[in-house]
């Protein structure tokens, strides 16, 4: 589990695309928590899309986490993210459903 506060944008986009790309070459599942994040930007999102695809290809599971400022919610609902990536309100929905 990784959890993402503050701004994330293509600022962050090497750090955060390292970050989950290490994460997805070791464990099965990966939850990436937005609920502390206050800004996203295409670019992260884009990175979480192809990060998505990179677990699914190799049999895991990329889950997000949103509790989080609507404007974040929105980016994600405007860009198709929740179409291709499940994502649930709590950590422990994220942890309880690991197995699915």
């Amino acid at each position: 589990m990784v959890v993402f506060s503050g701004e994330h944008d293509l600022a962050t986009k090497r750090e955060v695309s390292e970050l989950l790309d290490s994460l997805v070459r070791w464990d099965t599942l990966i939850v990436a928590d937005f609920s502390s994040a206050v800004f996203v930007d295409t670019s992260i999102l884009r990175v979480l899309l192809d990060t998505s695809k990179q677990a699914r290809e190799l049999g895991k599971v990329l889950r997000l986490q949103l509790g989080t400022a609507a404007i974040v919610r929105r980016a994600f609902e405007i860009v198709g993210v929740f179409e291709v990536i499940e994502h649930v309100a709590t950590r422990e929905e994220a942890l309880v459903r690991g197995g699915q």
